[in-house]
């Protein structure tokens, strides 16, 4: 049969969010419902954060901290859980079974240790360990290892990464100051030996009607996807790649998270991303550069013999991919004429001059990408706890910058349908979270249909065999 004929295609509402949330990390109270609520549900959630950390010399070349993810994962839970439609209930199932690739970005001229070389990770330093033994210090500790990490582990459904290549790291950043002298840093592949057997505890189902299939950070981004529980088996190849753009070109500050992942027969790539900062004339071919350099060097590699060999080794061969986060781009004007055109509520005359848009039409990035209509406020800078921009009060030591849409969420190829643009109205960072509501088409193979055919099949072979012997003869006589 044509592939076309056992073939369905289904539409799946997928909700997008950015937020970059200005090193802060949240306090249990944070309400999330209304950034999160959309009705109907979504079946995905795919929020992408920037800063969950500061950006100070001591987290980016330091050992990461996790901690503030592990609070945001658990107010996710909690609100996805308790949205209008949903069952209660905070427990995550166990992960999908599929293999999971870890790749961080494969820099020229880095070097892979030989499989000899495996030693345990930091156990504190790992989200998806923390999360599994709060407090229990009693757990069996792995001996720790000094190193300077921006990227550490990729988890699904709280399940350790089973690859993790070596890499290079070395860098300096416009926002945190030059003189940090570049730092080399091997990665191995991690051994499991005794080190996660309470993972067998935690097999049990749980009531929740959203489960966490991906999470990973790197330094301060942060990306996390979910589901609805009954569609967690048909989530397959899952895939990670991280690519440094901070600190001389290399290290995490700034930088992306790319998760790959199979739904039925669609794949899909979602990259969370944290460009180059400043509005200085110039910056903005800087943060052309990351884009460039992350769909250059974002690879999923592919696992032999796990049925795995035709699945997309780049950004651009996934079927539907959607790029988030705080793109950095700002708009060439000065600030008192931009906040006039604020104030009016002129979108069109700001876009005008918003350099994504300029770029993108001089085809030095984003070409062939898709951004929807913007109807609201820019989203940075904010002062502290205000819906007032930062450069109004001349008092107030915050720096003046002129308001800019740095928060964005684009898409390539075809099979996505947008639904909604929109911003949140959140004081707790100096920037106000983004999020998107996408309808996907997914492709699935009807098994009962197969099934049907092949029925049908044998019920013609078994009428011919039955046929009288002279039709046989005719036709031998025909030839």
């Amino acid at each position: 049969m044509d592939v076309s004929q056992v073939t369905d295609v289904q539409n799946y509402r997928i909700f997008v969010a950015t937020w970059n949330v200005a090193g802060k990390s949240p306090p249990s109270c944070l309400n999330l419902e209304d950034w999160l609520h959309t009705s109907p549900p979504a079946d995905i959630y795919v929020l992408g954060f920037q800063e969950i950390v500061p950006l100070n010399a001591g987290n980016v070349l330091g050992t990461e901290d996790n901690a503030p993810a592990k609070k945001w994962v658990a107010l996710i839970r909690k609100t996805l859980n308790s949205l209008p439609g949903t069952s209660g209930g905070c427990h995550t199932p166990s992960p999908v079974p599929d293999p999971i690739v870890e790749l961080d970005s494969d820099f020229e001229g880095s070097t892979r240790q030989k499989a000899s070389s495996f030693f345990h990770r930091r156990s504190f330093q790992s989200l998806s360990r923390s999360m599994r033994m709060e407090n229990d210090m009693s757990m069996p500790q792995p001996q720790l290892d000094r190193r300077y990490s921006v990227c550490d582990r990729v988890i699904f459904g709280n399940r350790p990464s089973d690859y993790d290549p070596n890499v290079r790291w070395g860098s300096s950043d416009d926002d945190n100051g030059p003189g940090e002298s570049p730092v080399v840093t091997q990665y191995s592949p991690m051994s499991n030996s005794g080190s996660f057997s309470i993972e067998d505890r935690e097999r049990q189902q749980g009531n929740s009607r959203y489960c966490l299939v991906a999470s990973k950070q790197m330094v301060g981004i942060f990306l996390t996807v979910w589901v609805r529980s009954d569609l967690r088996d048909d989530v397959r190849n899952m895939k990670v790649s991280c690519v440094g753009r901070g600190l001389m070109g290399y290290l995490g500050n700034k930088g992306s998270i790319s998760i790959s992942m199979s739904l039925h027969q669609t794949s899909f790539c979602f990259i969370c991303s944290h460009l180059t900062s400043g509005q200085k004339d110039g910056d903005e071919l800087r943060r052309n550069s990351d884009v460039l350099e992350i769909l250059r060097k974002t690879r999923f590699p592919r696992v032999n013999g796990m049925g795995d060999e035709s699945s997309p080794q780049t950004i651009l061969e996934h079927d539907r991919i959607i790029w988030l986060g705080d793109l950095n781009y700002r708009i060439a004007l000065s600030y008192r004429y931009a906040k006039a055109l604020v104030e009016m509520r002129n979108w069109r005359a700001l876009l005008e001059k918003d350099q994504l848009r300029i770029e993108q039409r001089r085809g030095r990035v984003f070409g062939g990408w898709s951004e929807g209509k913007i109807y609201f406020p820019p989203t940075y800078k904010y002062l502290n706890n205000s819906d007032r921009y930062a450069g109004e009060d001349r008092h107030n030591k915050e720096k003046r910058r002129t308001p800019a849409w740095c928060d964005r969420i684009l898409w390539h190829g075809r099979g996505l349908l947008q639904l909604s643009y929109v911003r949140g109205e959140s004081r707790f960072s100096d920037h106000r979270p983004v999020y998107s509501v996408f309808l996907a088409e997914v492709e699935s193979i009807n098994r009962n249909r197969i099934k049907k055919s092949m029925s049908c099949s044998s019920s013609r072979i078994e009428v011919e065999e039955l046929l009288p012997h002279s039709c046989g003869y005719s036709q031998l006589n025909f030839y």
